[in-house]
């Protein structure tokens, strides 16, 4: 008799295991009944015991586990939040890319914190161009057609000048201003003049691919060289605030109206810019060429292109 009901004893124990081990916790109070001393078999009080133990320290593990995934859930949470707006920010960027020089896309990323958009004097090159007879074009031709135009030959050029690393600052319909920095005088100067020659013959061939369709465009071109004050300035209105970033000086001012005279697709350059590019490339007679709103004459050279 006291066989069997040992054996019962078992049997419960070993049911217990059985739904713990399975996750199953509601019957522990019937382990928990056989660890009460003086009324069950020593045995099976130990075993029942034991078998506490060991159920406690497993739901303080489920439990701390548990917990382990709750912290684990938030960060996940935290982290996809973080994401978000990390995509965002670069989808931000990326639009902003498009209209924010490439000068202040370094600045920014060097220092995003606490960027340097202060003036500097910078030695640097400037070169403007312009579309010849872009007003009589755009009396001509639709305004569609007249974007395309501009969009088709822009768009080459924009490689061109990123190849001589030069950056667009302005845009003004048929207009580009680009400025080439370096701390070497002559190597601004020549990525400059490589880049004027290549927006040269890709204009032409731009022309011959376009012919049966549009008259032939002319890109005149004016670049000078040296000191000029490169940053940000800003504009106070009642409407907010306005910045923006460029060049400004007398160096700037001389590229537009070095660009103004030029005639039929020439590139002119001043005395600046030839002194450091002249054993690079061919050069035409020098010539001294009055420039609006300049006191004096300035000697200007035409870069041959052969």
């Amino acid at each position: 008799m006291a066989l069997d009901s040992n054996n019962k004893l078992y049997e419960i124990l070993l049911d217990v295991a059985k739904k713990v081990s399975m996750g199953d916790y509601d019957n522990v109070d019937n382990l928990m009944e056989l660890t009460t001393r003086g009324k069950y078999p020593p045995q099976v009080s130990e075993l029942a015991e034991a078998f506490g133990m060991m159920v406690v320290k497993i739901e303080s593990r489920e439990f701390n586990l548990q917990q382990l995934l709750e912290k684990i859930k938030s960060k996940n949470k935290k982290l996809e939040e973080t994401l978000q707006r990390v995509q965002l920010l670069e989808g931000v960027q990326s639009h902003l890319s498009k209209f924010v020089p490439k000068s202040v896309q370094d600045i920014i990323e060097d220092n995003p914190e606490n960027p340097d958009l202060n003036k500097h004097e910078k030695d640097l090159s400037v070169l403007f161009l312009d579309i010849a007879g872009y007003t009589k074009m755009s009396e001509n031709i639709s305004q569609e057609k007249m974007n395309y135009l501009i969009e088709t030959y822009f768009s080459e050029f924009l490689n061109i000048i990123a190849e001589n690393k030069g950056d667009i600052n302005e845009t003004a319909g048929d207009g580009l201003m680009i400025l080439f920095q370096d701390e070497n005088p002559r190597t601004h100067a020549v990525n400059a003049v490589s880049a004027a020659i290549g927006i040269q013959k890709k204009t032409l061939v731009i022309n011959e691919s376009l012919k049966k369709k549009y008259d032939p465009v002319m890109v005149n071109m004016g670049i000078n060289s040296g000191k000029a004050s490169v940053g940000s300035t800003r504009f106070k209105g009642v409407a907010g605030d306005r910045w923006t970033y460029t060049a400004s000086g007398p160096v700037t001012n001389i590229a537009a109206r070095v660009c103004s005279v030029s005639k039929g697709g020439e590139i002119l350059v001043t005395s600046s810019t030839s002194r450091h590019i002249e054993d690079r490339f061919k050069l035409g007679s020098p010539r001294e060429q009055a420039l609006k709103n300049v006191s004096k004459p300035i000697q200007l050279r035409e870069i041959i292109v052969e």
